[in-house]
């Protein structure tokens, strides 16, 4: 019933300039909103998108509730980190049974490697790459 409906997450924001400057100008999506609404609309690929809105009482999971599906993680990291995002050191985990392996900011779980990037309000980003073989 709901799979004819798009989905859009929507994370709170502490600063929503702060918060629209960073998904804008350093993770590089498109801002499809205003300059200054609230809340603001993202766009990624495929028609996806994410939404921010000010919500300055709301504190944000420590995990990540946003996952982007990239290729060519290694590199993805190195450029977000040039601009100034910010990466969370990879911890000990397992996915699918399989123990993971940190190489800097990367996890890799052999099936599928894994970064995890926190933005200025503290919302916890996944960059997921699955990995052929």
């Amino acid at each position: 019933m709901l799979n004819r409906f798009y989905v859009n997450p929507i994370l709170p924001a502490q600063d929503g300039d702060r918060a629209r400057n960073f998904y804008r100008d350093i993770l590089g999506l498109d801002l499809l909103t205003g300059p200054t609404d609230d809340p603001m609309v993202f766009g990624a690929a495929s028609g996806s998108s994410i939404a921010l809105s000010e919500i300055p009482d709301r504190v944000p999971p420590t995990y990540p509730v946003v996952s982007f599906m990239v290729e060519d993680i290694e590199g993805l990291v190195a450029e977000l980190k040039s601009r100034g995002a910010n990466f969370l050191a990879p911890g000990a985990g397992s996915f699918a049974g399989v123990e993971g392996k940190a190489t800097a900011e990367v996890m890799d779980f052999g099936a599928v490697k894994s970064a995890f990037l926190q933005d200025t309000e503290g919302n916890v980003l996944a960059l997921n790459e699955i990995v052929t073989g």
